[in-house]
Formats: structure tokens, C-alpha cells, sequence
């Protein structure tokens, strides 16, 4: 069976996690093909009634490479305003 980064890592404490990102307002990521109506339905879809923001990102990556994150490992994380929730 081969090994996982977080088995491996997670001795040397090295934590490895993704950050699953919803809709992120002003990155480009639509390349020029974001409409007006598909930027409301993806907000309309969120908890949070609004897009994410780049800030939302940089600040989840700073927990996550903080000490308090210190136990969190072989995670996805979802910022994505509750578009996409988990059971």
C-alpha cells in the first residue's frame, strides 16, 4: 500500500491539507466569462449570501499554517460560504 503525504509527514510535524475554494469574487478564475446572473446564483447558493474573497483564502491558509492548526491534517477545508456542506 503505498503512503500518504500526511502519514509520512505528520511525524516530522508537517501538516498537509487542501483548501477547497468556492466562488472567489475578482480572481479571474472565469477567465472573462463570469455573468452578472451566474455571479448571483453562486452567491445565492452561499450561507453567507456573498462571494468569497481572496482575504477569506489568505486567512484560512494563515490558520492552517498556524500553531493552533497543529492537529489538523489530511483535511479538505471548504471555504465556500456553506455553498457546500458536508454531512
Amino acid at each position: 500500500m503505498a503512503s500518504r503525504p500526511s502519514n509520512d509527514l505528520g511525524p516530522r510535524g508537517i501538516t498537509t491539507n487542501v483548501i477547497a475554494a468556492g466562488h472567489v469574487a475578482g480572481t479571474g478564475f472565469f477567465r472573462g466569462a463570469m455573468t452578472d446572473e451566474r455571479h448571483d446564483n453562486l452567491v445565492r447558493e452561499t450561507h453567507t449570501k456573498r462571494a468569497g474573497t481572496p482575504e477569506d483564502i489568505a486567512a484560512t491558509v494563515y490558520f492552517l499554517a498556524s500553531p493552533g492548526a497543529g492537529q489538523l491534517t489530511g483535511q479538505t477545508v471548504h471555504v465556500n460560504g456553506g455553498a457546500f456542506t458536508t454531512r
